[in-house]
């Protein structure tokens, strides 16, 4: 399989490690607090590429690894991938990495997965950003395409037989409202990180791993508001592929400081724009772009950031365009 050019540059940017016999994909920019930034699927820390230098540019350290399965890290067959699994591992690379405490930004299923390493392991975090994920667990069902991916014999026919021309449709139908967003270069590049070095076990593997009862999303709920971090959300606004009524949850269930939507800029027709799929992900400038706009246990709100009391809209001036 070709390795797109996309990709090439996104891997010489980052590195590998060896985490418990596994080599991992880190990429990491900055110095100061770590912001550390967890994907979901079909994706993997391409999914932040232009983020971390945005935020590190801000004076703090941004961090994203691929889990075990996915993008440029190890896919073995040996392993397990359910969410619970994966939660260990985001502890693993945390300690591989000797990371200080780190501002969490949850992503996607990453949602669920990072929030049980830190109800888990609460001394190792500072705070947590809710962004497009899902929390309340019970009532998610993977959106189209997604849920093909679960359904017998037609998961391996979709997986095997899906091509940049397609996928390209498919992401603009579900993940990418502005079209001048995405590219085939950029769908090639998510393609190859899902299928590169046995990526069809994996993957299904971890479509097959959603603890999705009613006893886990008390968990954690339970679990997050126990240990009492500070929380913000920050949402894209056209967001599809995640349902609306996720969004409503975490607003109605968790104590949130502050909350930001993202909204898309049309791009000109001459530019030459690059972007994901689902991944409906709000700008840098809409994620906490400094030490001071970070969620803090604090007796006064920090200069930069103040509790949202109406949750008012706020519109990003840069769209995927820029920054995807």
């Amino acid at each position: 399989m070709r390795k797109p050019r996309l990709v090439e540059e996104h891997e010489a940017e980052g590195k590998r490690i060896v985490v418990d016999g596994q080599h991992i994909f880190v990429r990491e920019a900055g110095e100061g607090e770590p912001v550390l930034f967890l994907h979901g699927v079909p994706s993997s820390s391409f999914l932040f590429r232009k983020m971390l230098p945005e935020i590190a540019a801000q004076g703090l350290r941004a961090v994203s690894f691929d889990f075990p399965g996915a993008g440029l890290s190890d896919k073995p067959k040996d392993i397990g991938y359910d969410w619970h699994e994966l939660a260990e591992w985001v502890g693993r690379v945390v300690d591989a990495l000797a990371l200080p405490p780190v501002h969490l930004v949850l992503h996607d299923i990453a949602g669920p997965i990072g929030a049980e390493w830190a109800i888990q392991n609460p001394v190792k975090v500072r705070s947590i950003t809710f962004t497009n994920t899902v929390m309340d667990v019970a009532h998610y069902r993977p959106a189209f395409p997604i849920w093909t991916f679960r359904v017998p014999v037609l998961r391996h026919v979709v997986f095997s037989t899906l091509n940049a021309a397609v996928a390209l449709k498919l992401f603009r139908h579900s993940g990418v409202k502005n079209p001048d967003c995405i590219d085939e270069d950029v769908v090639e590049s998510y393609l190859y990180l899902v299928r590169n070095n046995g990526g069809h076990h994996s993957f299904l593997e971890i479509m097959d791993g959603l603890d999705c009862t009613e006893q886990h999303r008390d968990y954690l709920r339970d679990g997050l508001l126990a240990i009492d971090k500070p929380m913000q959300l920050v949402w894209g606004e056209q967001e599809i592929a995640i349902p609306k009524a996720q969004l409503h949850y975490i607003k109605q269930v968790f104590p949130l400081r502050q909350s930001r939507w993202s909204m898309p800029v049309t791009s000109s027709k001459k530019s030459n724009p690059r972007s994901l799929p689902h991944i409906s992900r709000p700008s840098p400038r809409a994620l906490p772009s400094n030490q001071n706009a970070l969620p803090r246990e604090a007796t006064s709100s920090p200069r930069g950031f103040a509790p949202s009391t109406n949750n008012r809209k706020k519109r990003s001036h840069h769209g995927c365009r820029t920054y995807a």
